[in-house]
C-alpha cells in the first residue's frame, strides 16, 4: 500500500471519530457523508446502521444514551490492501478512565472512504467475558 493511501486512510479514521464525537446534526451528517460511501454499513454487537442516514441515526442514539463519552484512537491505524483497523476508547471526558474499548475493523472504497466496518466492544458493558 502505498504512504499516500495510508495517509488517507488514517484521515478517514480521524473523520469516522470525529462523527461519533459531532452534536451537530448538519457537522455530524457531513463528517458522514466524508467518511462513508452511500451504501455503506456498520455493524457491532448491538447496533447497525446502514447508509447515511441510518449511520446517523445509530451514532445519534449513542450519544442519547452516553452524552458524555467522547471517542478517540487508541492505537495506530493498520492497514492493508483494502482493509483497515483500529483501537478506540470511549468515556466521559478526555482525562478520565475510558469506560469502553474496542477494535474496529474496516473496508475501504477505492474513493478511501469506509464501504463498511465491523465493531467489537472489548472493555466495558456487553464486552465477551474472558475465560
Amino acid at each position: 500500500m502505498s504512504t499516500v493511501a495510508e495517509s488517507r486512510i488514517a484521515e478517514t479514521v480521524d473523520r469516522y471519530l470525529a462523527a461519533w464525537n459531532e452534536r451537530n446534526p448538519g457537522r455530524r451528517r457531513a463528517l458522514i457523508a466524508d467518511t462513508w460511501v452511500d451504501q455503506g454499513y456498520y455493524v457491532d454487537p448491538h447496533r447497525r446502521g446502514e447508509r447515511h442516514d441510518g449511520i446517523d441515526a445509530m451514532i445519534h442514539a449513542v450519544q442519547e444514551r452516553f452524552p458524555t463519552y467522547r471517542f478517540r484512537l487508541s492505537s495506530a491505524v493498520d492497514a492493508h490492501n483494502d482493509r483497515v483497523r483500529f483501537t478506540w476508547e470511549a468515556g466521559g471526558t478526555d482525562d478520565a478512565p475510558m469506560h469502553f474499548v474496542g477494535t474496529d475493523f474496516g473496508i475501504i472504497a477505492k474513493d478511501g472512504r469506509f464501504e463498511s466496518i465491523t465493531g467489537f466492544v472489548d472493555v466495558g458493558p456487553g464486552a465477551p467475558s474472558k475465560p
